[in-house]
């Protein structure tokens, strides 16, 4: 059984006419269609008599379609591409306004509103709307048959007699065009126009007639002078611009001398809006990062600068609300943007608290997800997303290479947000850096990532209770409804109005399904991830450390939040999760996320790299000075005056030892109240009549003479 869809042509057996079909209800039960052949307006059928009646045969499902328009760009010139963008700019909104168009009440609301604002008649409007049933539902049905009216357009070809306008000025009559010299045209355009050097075209024309209609004849002083060939042989540019306009539309000239990728940013027509036909809020979110202009300073040594942050943020499209955001240190890339999605997901009033911030629900009330995510194609299409898409349902989609303007809503807050608040912030990237004299803007940063965070929070607030949306078009229901544009009123309006009811699931089920995967390590000091150590009951209770310690490390599964570091989670086989925490020992790392320790611990790196180098400077020294005190020695032993035998060095060594022993004692014994005059070394030195020695110090002396005399 063949399904039925959207776009689909069958045949009637009957009388032969194609039909089109051009909606199907989502519960599969109507089914409008459109006869290509009649031009009927569309008849709204029951989808199980039309599937019956295709199994049965009597409709049969046609493999090509004989009426939609397919155009290469080439073929596509500027006056067909402007006559269908101006047709569909009068009519994508009466044809997405599906299935109301295709009902007869619904389609004569439309009409006669479109009447109204545009002052066409009711006969061109529906003589369009056929045109873009019978030709696929796509834009390019409006594409205009130019090639059915008349002659113009159609190349001529000339012959012996020069054709066209005879020259007003000068007595030659020129030249026709014919195939060689429109491949000489094609050549001179190739090689300077369509350039990245951006020519003019009367250049391509002067270097075409040195090179094709120029002789060089060689001078008797070895060079050589330039002569034209006749004015009757030499095409004029009037010629060579009318050909290449004819041949070459803009588009074409734009994307050789400019680039795709610039004229798709650029010069690329904009017939579009990024929000149109979303139904309500939630429907879709943009996200898109960017590196801030702003350098920060580390939270566990503020003398510390540690470069510019990643700043994630997500908006509504329905609403433009600020739907959630993450600034890290780390990416652009998936952790960060998973950060982002999980904050959009999550409850505001708990984020905010965390950064010293209070609110209530009704003040930001995102904490939904979204059906569509808009955003860059590295992030959404790494194998991260599946997870996404799979626990969460929520489709995916990228936007075109070098097409920012795809997420024009998300790049717009980007520039409000550097504009409104970080351009005013210490540390702020400035323009004039390297010129002569101007200052150095990093030597300024005093804010933190944790800091940064709490102002880009109260500018999303600020932004979503109170910015007035001056270029935000309300529909007809809003105006009705007094809806002022503004972020919070729009979602409110649009949770009560529009599609239905948001979908939300338990704040921990999000986190799982986005929080990034990794795997740590058991050992004997505990469970090591990325440089931390933590630890949890099961562990201490199944004795997987005394385990380490006997049998070696093993690997465990875990999941963690890279903006809090504070916990990471173990998935054990069975669905179930552990939640570890630090060691005592390493509770300096509290609160602490993931880049301000990768950033700790890479700068302590360096810093015993850097001790490294002096500790071995200062190890050298010691070896010298060593090697100094044995040449010392040696040199004594050579000047000794009576050598003695290897029996003679060591049959006294006890007696040896002893008179070292006493000469030490002498040496080192301790002198209190030392006069110069006195002897040094000697315990026993009597005091002088103004110094008296007083009875506890006198017996201290007494039992160490005592001591000494007993050895």
């Amino acid at each position: 059984m063949n399904e039925l869809s959207v776009n689909l042509l069958l045949k009637s057996i009957d009388c032969g006419h194609l039909m089109r079909i051009l909606w199907v209800s989502p519960e599969r039960k109507g089914v409008y269609l459109f006869n290509c052949d009649t031009l009927e307006m569309p008849e709204l059928v029951e989808y199980a008599d039309l599937q019956k009646l295709t199994d049965d045969g009597l409709y049969e499902i046609q493999e090509t379609d004989p009426y939609f328009v397919t155009v290469t760009p080439e073929q596509l010139n500027e006056n067909k591409r402007q006559a269908r963008d101006r047709l569909w700019s009068l009519m994508a909104p009466l044809v997405t306004d599906e299935p109301r168009i295709l009902d007869k009440r619904g389609r004569n609301q439309i009409l006669a509103e479109t009447i109204a604002k545009t002052g066409k008649t009711r006969g061109v409007l529906q003589r369009y709307l056929k045109t873009y049933w019978k030709r696929g539902k796509t834009q390019n049905a409006f594409i205009p048959d130019f090639h059915k009216r008349g002659g113009k357009g159609v190349e001529h070809r000339g012959g012996a007699v020069k054709m066209g306008r005879p020259r007003k000025y000068g007595d030659s009559v020129g030249v026709n065009v014919d195939d060689a010299i429109k491949a000489i045209f094609e050549s001179a355009i190739k090689k300077y126009y369509h350039t990245r050097d951006e020519h003019s075209l009367q250049h391509a024309y002067d270097m075409m007639i040195k090179e094709h209609y120029t002789r060089f004849i060689p001078q008797d002083n070895g060079g050589s002078k330039a002569e034209l060939l006749p004015a009757d042989k030499i095409p004029t540019i009037g010629q060579f611009r009318y050909w290449y306009g004819k041949k070459h539309g803009v588009t074409e000239k734009l994307i050789k001398r400019k680039g795709e990728t610039k004229f798709s940013l650029d010069h690329r027509a904009v017939t579009g809006k990024s929000d149109f036909g979303i139904m309500g809020p939630c429907a879709k979110y943009q996200i898109d990062a960017t590196i801030g202009d702003i350098y920060l300073v580390s939270r566990f040594n503020r003398a510390d600068i540690i470069g510019r942050p990643v700043i994630y943020f997500i908006i509504d499209v329905f609403s433009r609300m600020v739907a959630g955001m993450y600034v890290g240190l780390e990416g652009p890339s998936w952790a960060g943007m998973m950060m982002a999605i999980a904050n959009a997901c999550s409850d505001k009033v708990k984020f905010c608290a965390e950064y010293g911030i209070t609110i209530t629900e009704e003040e930001w009330p995102c904490r939904y997800v979204p059906n569509v995510i808009l955003g860059d194609r590295g992030e959404l299409e790494s194998k991260s997303v599946e997870t996404l898409i799979s626990t969460l349902n929520v489709r995916v989609e990228n936007a075109l290479p070098y097409r920012g303007d795809m997420k024009g809503i998300i790049e717009q807050y980007f520039k409000t947000i550097n504009t409104n608040a970080i351009e005013f912030l210490p540390g702020h990237v400035k323009k004039d850096i390297g010129e002569r004299g101007s200052k150095d803007y990093r030597i300024g940063a005093i804010l933190d990532i944790h800091q940064l965070t709490k102002i880009l929070i109260q500018s999303a607030l600020y932004h979503n209770n109170q910015h007035l949306l001056e270029t935000f078009e309300r529909t007809a229901d809003m105006i009705a409804d007094d809806v002022p544009p503004i972020p919070l009123k729009l979602w409110n309006w649009g949770i009560s109005h529009c599609s239905g009811l948001p979908r939300s699931f338990p704040e921990d089920a999000v986190k799982l399904a986005l929080m990034p995967m990794d795997s740590a390590t058991v050992t004997a000091k505990g469970i090591r991830f990325k440089g931390l150590y933590y630890i949890c009951e099961r562990a201490v209770s199944e004795r997987w450390f005394e385990t380490a310690r006997a049998k070696g490390s093993f690997k465990v599964d875990v999941s963690y939040d890279p903006r809090n570091m504070n916990r990471i989670y173990i998935r054990q086989s069975d669905g179930s999760i552990d939640s570890c925490h630090f060691t005592e020992w390493q509770e300096k790392y509290t609160d602490k996320c993931l880049d301000e320790i990768i950033h700790l611990h890479e700068a302590a790196k360096q810093a015993q790299r850097e001790h490294e180098h002096k500790e071995m400077a200062s190890k050298m020294d010691l070896s010298a000075a060593i090697d100094s005190v044995i040449a010392e020695a040696e040199d004594m032993a050579r000047q000794t005056a009576i050598p003695k035998s290897k029996s003679e060095r060591t049959k006294n060594i006890r007696d040896n030892r002893q008179n070292e022993k006493e000469a030490n004692r002498r040496e080192e014994t301790f002198v209190l109240n030392n006069d110069d005059s006195n002897t040094a070394g000697s315990a026993t030195t009597p005091q002088t009549e103004s110094e008296p020695v007083s009875p506890a110090l006198a017996m201290i002396i007494k039992q160490l003479e005592e001591r000494l005399n007993e050895k």
